[in-house]
């Protein structure tokens, strides 16, 4: 069963099972873990509605165990020279896996910039998410993707802090450096702006550029994942995750959307949660620099929560 709605796009509702991608399939809709390793996409069948649930309970860290972590995380950036690293939590909350489908159509009707999507598959289990981050983009031979970092409540007034300008900086300047090394022709970058995605606002920076000979697994491959979800250098940050995060990340921060000849439309896979029997789990990260404060983390991650919590409390 699958769900999921496009911004400015009607609601599309499709039967079936999501299977391994071995990169020859080239139109569907597809999903991937956090590092790319695992690509699956979407096989239409009429008979399959059922909800199905993930095997291994996520595992949640408390906050003074999430403080230690951000500390010694900080250390490990200055012993190694790190610009940025990410680190994410898991967050549980008692849920009516009945009410599923309404949560999804809240957030379709919140968060109309956002790629909405509901889920439930025997391999994968039952995930639910609104993200508004574009990993990638193409009409015909038009290409576009943001870098998106540092996150405030949308209700706050005080002014980027360094650190946010860091961050988001890293990211514009590794996804500009990847355009280049693929040689996309027509490579333009806005301003960076601020950007609203519903309780929380981030810094955003546009680019638009043209297809020569790429392909989207080209362009996917090289993107992902951004430092806005990893870290730079982009093999060391994904090193030190794999040692200090004591869950795996599954689909969160992964990549999920619509791909086919001539268009695609693949998002980053934030602001998304798991479903199970009874209860809700939600992913969470925060970008870790010299100057991070593991508190202050802990409360980005919090307010991420929001995008997801607050519509819940209205089931």
């Amino acid at each position: 069963m699958l769900i999921y709605r496009f911004p400015g796009k009607e609601i599309t509702r499709k039967s079936g099972n999501f299977l391994p991608y071995d990169n020859s399939v080239e139109t569907g809709f597809i999903v991937g873990d956090f590092e790319g390793e695992n690509k699956f996409i979407f096989k239409e069948e009429s008979n399959n509605q059922s909800y199905f649930f993930g095997k291994t309970i996520p595992f949640v860290i408390s906050k003074e165990d999430y403080i230690r972590q951000g500390n010694a995380l900080i250390s490990t950036i200055k012993n190694l020279g790190i610009q940025k690293t990410v680190l994410s939590r898991i967050k549980e909350i008692d849920f009516d896996e009945k009410k599923a489908i309404h949560l999804f159509h809240l957030l379709a009707e919140n968060y109309p910039d956002a790629f909405v999507y509901l889920f439930s598959d025997s391999i994968l289990g039952t995930w639910i998410g609104a993200t508004p981050e574009v990993l990638l983009r193409k009409i015909n031979q038009n290409g576009f993707t943001i870098s998106l970092a540092g996150t405030k409540k949308s209700n706050e007034n005080d002014s980027w802090t360094e650190k946010e300008l860091k961050e988001q900086a890293y990211v514009t300047e590794f996804i500009e450096e990847e355009l280049q090394s693929l040689c996309v022709n027509e490579i333009e970058k806005s301003k960076t702006y601020q950007f609203q995605a519903g309780p929380v606002k981030h810094l955003r920076t546009d680019f638009s550029f043209t297809f020569k000979n790429q392909t989207v697994e080209d362009l996917i491959h090289a993107l992902h994942p951004t430092p806005a979800v990893s870290g730079l250098p982009q093999s060391l940050s994904l090193e030190v995750i794999r040692q200090i995060e004591p869950h795996n990340r599954e689909l969160y921060s992964g990549f999920i959307g619509e791909i086919d000849d001539q268009n695609a439309s693949v998002f980053v896979n934030l602001r998304c949660c798991q479903i199970f029997p009874g209860k809700l789990y939600l992913y969470l990260g925060g970008g870790y620099t010299v100057d991070s404060n593991p508190e202050l983390e802990w409360e980005e991650t919090e307010n991420k929560s929001r995008t997801i919590l607050d519509l819940i409390q209205k089931l």
